[in-house]
């Protein structure tokens, strides 16, 4: 009767990155909705001009692996010539054997979400509003194992289990429609909870995690942690202590572990490159021929690592006690006035929230111009017009590949001026 709507898929996917007894995976889907603004007790009302309730449920797999396409097999490589091992006098050519996991399988995320859609007065105001919660287990990872335990030190492997939820809700309202003007606004929020439950096969507290962000400068360095309990890419550094006027001291840390000494053992999680929420808005407005629209988008909560500000931001790359020479440094150099380089002082993880106007658009049309065979249209756009946000460092949003939440040498967005001649024929 056009009220009660069922979805149902199932999807059966094959990746040849996986064994043959693994290849395969199941994954179902399911979605129930109600039309409740079709029923009796409403059908008539002049106020609610749509109302759906809907339920759904639902499986994906995930099977990127990146470094290595065939993880399940056992590889062996062949040395080049500056790792030939030696017989008498004869230099032979050896094939060394590569880490692998022979049950590696697909990456699974379980879905459950619960969502209202709405509409009043003639649709001039509708929106929807949804909760999600989302479970994925059997995690992709590329994780160190103990000497002695596989071919090599890192292997990809299922291991660990992360959940997400949220709130996501959106409003489009039209203000005003009459025969000149017609305005359409909307914005949209979205709230995200990330935490991963799981990390090791065995449950293991005194485990740290697995170290990410790999920054610009030292050897080796990361400033990111996976740990369980916290969420994804929390900043894993040491506490700055900051003298009588607020200024951070150079190689002072607090001794989180009270033994005297400040060691790893020291360094705790510290904010997330993953933000609390993220807002969208948009808005149209038409005068007769002439039509004004923008939009803009949000985030708030997200922290940043500045990594040009603290690889940059020191003396030591002015001047060596060799001789001075010239070198790049950064302006940000005067706030701290640090010598050397201090890479995992948490001073350097910066609130990064921001709102961008991504696009203001001016356009008029005028209409039928060659005995009514053709259309003019005539436009000037604006993209990245501006940013609002405390964050000094290049880009408050800064998301390359495994290096999110870490400003490094990205290239700055431009700003484009376009103008546009539309001719339809």
């Amino acid at each position: 009767m056009n009220r009660y709507l069922l979805t149902f898929t199932l999807r059966d996917d094959g990746s040849s990155k996986f064994s043959k007894d693994t290849r395969w995976g199941l994954f179902p889907s399911a979605a129930l909705a109600w039309k409740i603004n079709d029923e009796a007790f409403l059908r008539d009302s002049k106020a609610v001009s749509q109302l759906k309730l809907r339920v759904g449920w639902g499986e994906t797999g995930q099977q990127d692996i990146t470094s290595n396409w065939y993880p399940y097999l056992p590889l062996y490589t062949l040395s080049d010539r500056y790792t030939m091992y030696q017989f008498g006098n004869v230099w032979y050519y050896t094939f060394r054997p590569e880490g692998y996991d022979s049950k590696i399988k697909w990456e699974t995320t379980a879905t459950t979400n619960v969502g209202i859609d709405f509409g009043f007065l003639k649709d001039r105001i509708t929106g929807s509003l949804e909760y999600y919660f989302k479970k994925t287990t059997d995690l992709l990872n590329y994780i160190p194992v103990p000497a002695g335990t596989n071919l090599s030190n890192y292997i990809w492997t299922n291991i660990g289990d992360m959940q997400n939820s949220g709130v996501e809700f959106s409003l489009d309202l039209k203000p005003v429609v009459t025969h000149d003007w017609n305005w359409d606004f909307g914005f949209n929020v979205a709230t995200n909870k990330n935490k991963i439950t799981k990390l090791t096969a065995v449950d293991d507290p005194n485990y740290p995690g697995v170290l990410v962000g790999g920054i610009s400068g030292g050897v080796g360095n990361t400033v990111q942690v996976q740990s369980v309990g916290y969420p994804m890419n929390s900043f894993y550094v040491y506490q700055q202590v900051y003298d009588a006027n607020g200024n951070p001291i150079e190689g002072l840390y607090v001794d989180r572990n009270h033994d005297g000494k400040i060691t790893d053992a020291d360094r705790y999680r510290y904010k997330s490159a993953n933000p609390d929420a993220t807002f969208g808005v948009f808005t149209t407005l038409k005068y007769k021929q002439w039509t004004l629209s923008t939009a803009g988008h949000a985030s708030v909560g997200n922290y940043m690592y500045d990594n040009i500000a603290a690889n940059r931001g020191v003396y030591n790359n002015l001047y060596r006690p060799e001789g001075p020479y010239l070198g790049n440094v950064t302006t940000s150099v005067y706030d701290v006035n640090f010598t050397n380089q201090q890479y995992l002082s948490d001073y350097y993880v910066k609130n990064a929230s921001f709102f961008k106007l991504d696009y203001l658009t001016l356009s008029y049309s005028f209409g039928n111009v060659i005995k009514n065979t053709t259309d003019l249209r005539l436009s000037f756009t604006v993209n990245n017009v501006f940013t609002i946000t405390k964050y000094k460092g290049v880009d408050p949003e800064i998301n390359l590949g495994s290096s999110v939440g870490i400003d490094n040498n990205v290239y700055p967005r431009s700003r484009v001026f376009v103008l546009g001649v539309n001719l339809l024929f």
